[in-house]
């Protein structure tokens, strides 16, 4: 299937199914939403094209999944059946052209999953793919909580002649550090060695400095908490859900800035930054 099939999938599904059993007259000329959309695809079929290999011998593998990131004005645009639209219509359409990419090799991934985010960062028209290979990390599934055990205790190291020749090396201060509890469980400290710090359900391809398992709401990456030079904190939604900061809502793609003892919450988290 090429893009200009894809697409008039797509139109014949915007326009109703009485319209898409009629021949028009004329070419119809693309709208904003058919550029948008074909833009959408093009992308997802060049990361797919550079990411797809074949081993000597072997079948073609291929990400099993794509986050589409978009800014926040053209995210707003595509909601509802919208979206709905899009996401499926790419999924069908780019599962069959990742067939005809591969020619007559097996293709080892089976189907393409899609899903569309938000980055702050991209202005209105950018796109920006993320293939990922983890196919261990649904979008979907709840994750089991790992349970927390503590470390285990340090062997006792004998003495050596060569001791005293050993570097000491002096622990990090750490920049701050975050509190983080889950449905009245006792609230655990991370602290914090760099300025950013990412939160979310993460996975091997979307590594976080947070993992928030077990809650189906919580997006991969879900939260960045950034430390500014002059001491303020800021902190962006890059999920698909909501956060609260003190009971406000903080939209996908938002950015704000946060003060130490604000209270998070996210899905079954709360979530506290001090220093």
């Amino acid at each position: 299937m090429k893009i200009s099939e894809l697409l008039q999938d797509f139109r014949k599904w915007l326009d109703g199914e009485d319209a898409a059993t009629q021949t028009p007259a004329t070419p119809q000329q693309l709208s904003e939403w058919d550029e948008f959309f074909v833009k959408i695809a093009r992308e997802v079929e060049t990361v797919m094209k550079r990411e797809m290999f074949t081993p000597p011998g072997g079948p073609t593998y291929l990400p099993g999944e794509y986050i589409i990131y978009l800014s926040k004005s053209d995210d707003s645009l595509w909601q509802g059946r919208k979206r709905e639209g899009l996401e499926e219509g790419l999924r069908n359409g780019l599962s069959q052209r990742a067939r005809e990419l591969v020619g007559d090799k097996v293709l080892k991934t089976d189907k393409i999953a899609l899903s569309l985010s938000i980055d702050g960062a991209l202005d209105k028209g950018q796109i920006r793919v993320q293939a990922v290979w983890d196919d261990e990390s649904p979008r979907t599934e709840v994750t089991a909580r790992k349970p927390r055990t503590a470390p285990a205790a340090a062997a006792p190291v004998a003495e050596t002649d060569d001791e005293s020749e050993k570097t000491i090396i002096r622990p990090k201060a750490p920049l701050f550090s975050i509190s983080c509890s889950r449905q009245g469980d006792e609230a655990v400290i991370h602290k914090s060695l760099k300025t950013r710090f990412e939160i979310g359900r993460g996975s091997k391809d979307l590594p976080v400095d947070l993992r928030l398992e077990g809650d189906q709401e919580v997006s991969r990456k879900h939260l960045l908490i950034e430390k500014i030079q002059d001491g303020r904190f800021q902190i962006e939604c890059l999920g698909r859900n909501s956060v609260e900061i003190d009971g406000v809502e903080l939209q996908p793609g938002e950015r704000k800035d946060l003060a130490p003892g604000q209270v998070i919450k996210l899905g079954v988290y709360e979530l506290s930054v001090f220093i």
